[in-house]
């Protein structure tokens, strides 16, 4: 038990420590170019991370629960050539796009994603096989020279280009690092060897479970950034700044959540092989429940140094109002125990589900921002109050979708003797 907490503590502080090395990137940029800069590098990020989730297949997350077998070389490949075309998507979009998209800022960051992505698959060998304590180690050394090495570049040059770039060439460091700690492969089970079909088989298992998992993805990493885009709808590139500084505090929640998401995924899998699905649905509604009743005094602690913060730390021009970090605090509440009711769903292999969850909720960000930003709310609250819309919508979304009838009929075909996991 005590190394199991180690690990996911190791997990999580290697995904808060990339989140707070890619924050010092934009607390980089309010520095030396103020709101405006932090603007074009939130716009390059919200443009850039849907792309490379859509193509993505969700192989991460399918190597770790996918109910089928299908050979490592298969999901390689997949991933290989997903990144390729990501790579055609935005080197399209950034040369023959509008002049907003800023040139010099979008190559590092592409390499960062590349890196990011083949690394992302990597990850899942040390997820599946539980090497956690490893897995949260390379996060950690990740973001570490990551902060070391822009600052270094930062002072001898004074450019926020070369930052990026130098943050670009640890993050390719990282992957390699990543692919020799999970290039050992387990030998193949029985049943694993004894349900292999051809490589074109495989392919058509991977492609019908990855199309829903991938739209899932990126209807999820829209939903982070669909808010900024609300914003920007209402406001000026400085409102899209401030909002953008604001929001990490959600991008936090999201990283907190995948950090446990990460944990109890196989753990998850193992409860519903052996106690069956009502027992894992009781045990997940629990643990969200106590997720939020615990995370209510942050909202309280929020609202009292919330603004103050945000100013003495990014500067006077990105200060917020009290309605703005009241509305951002509870989307970040509502975010984490929603990676436990995703989990939930991921294991149940009900991919199709999460996606339609998320298309609701960004529904509900698009509604709810845009009939706040046309009766006159400021454009930093419309977008505050639609990511808190769209979070809420999410968590309640993948609580009601486990409880659904198909899942029940599941339990009282499986009390006649049938296979629970088929």
């Amino acid at each position: 038990m005590n190394s199991s907490r180690l690990a996911f503590f190791l997990v999580t502080g290697g995904n808060i420590a990339v989140a707070g090395a890619q924050w010092y990137i934009v607390w980089l940029f309010a520095q030396q170019s103020g709101p405006t800069a932090v603007g074009h590098y939130s716009t390059l990020i919200a443009m850039m991370t849907p792309v490379f989730i859509a193509s993505q297949l969700g192989l991460r997350n399918l190597f770790v629960t996918l109910q089928r077998t299908v050979r490592w070389r298969i999901y390689l490949g997949c991933r290989l050539s997903t990144v390729g075309l990501s790579v055609l998507i935005i080197t399209g979009l950034v040369v023959f796009g509008p002049d907003q998209i800023h040139g010099s800022l979008a190559w590092p960051l592409l390499l960062i994603k590349v890196s990011d992505s083949i690394g992302d698959l990597f990850y899942a060998r040390l997820q599946k096989t539980e090497r956690l304590f490893v897995f949260g180690l390379i996060l950690i050394s990740v973001a570490l020279a990551s902060t070391v090495a822009v600052t270094v570049v930062v002072l001898a040059t004074g450019s926020p280009v070369a930052a990026l770039w130098a943050a670009a060439v640890v993050s390719v460091g990282g992957t390699a690092v990543t692919m020799w700690m999970a290039s050992a492969r387990p030998s193949e089970t029985a049943a694993e060897l004894k349900s292999r079909t051809t490589v074109r088989g495989e392919i058509t298992i991977l492609l019908s479970a990855g199309v829903p998992m991938s739209l899932m993805q990126a209807v999820y990493s829209l939903l982070s950034y669909v808010p900024l885009a609300v914003v920007a709808w209402f406001g000026s590139p400085e409102d899209v700044g401030r909002y953008a500084s604001a929001a990490y505090l959600v991008v936090f929640a999201n990283l907190v959540g995948a950090s446990i998401e990460t944990v109890v995924l196989p753990r998850f899998r193992g409860i519903y092989e052996s106690d069956g699905i009502l027992f894992l649905r009781r045990k997940v509604k629990r643990l969200c429940a106590i997720g939020l009743l615990a995370l209510v005094p942050f909202v309280i602690l929020a609202l009292f140094i919330g603004p103050w913060l945000l100013s003495a730390v990014y500067g006077a021009g990105f200060e917020l109002t009290r309605v703005s970090v009241l509305y951002l605090s509870l989307a970040a509440i509502c975010t984490l125990p929603t990676y436990l009711a995703s989990a939930n769903l991921l294991v149940l292999n009900r991919y199709w589900a999460t996606f339609f969850v998320g298309v609701a909720a960004i529904a509900a960000v698009l509604a709810g921002g845009g009939v706040a930003g046309t009766i006159g709310m400021p454009a930093v609250e419309a977008g505050s109050l639609a990511v808190f819309l769209g979070s809420t919508v999410r968590l309640l979304g993948e609580i009601f979708c486990s409880r659904s009838r198909r899942d029940t009929a599941r339990v009282e075909v499986s009390a006649n003797g049938a296979h629970l996991g088929s």
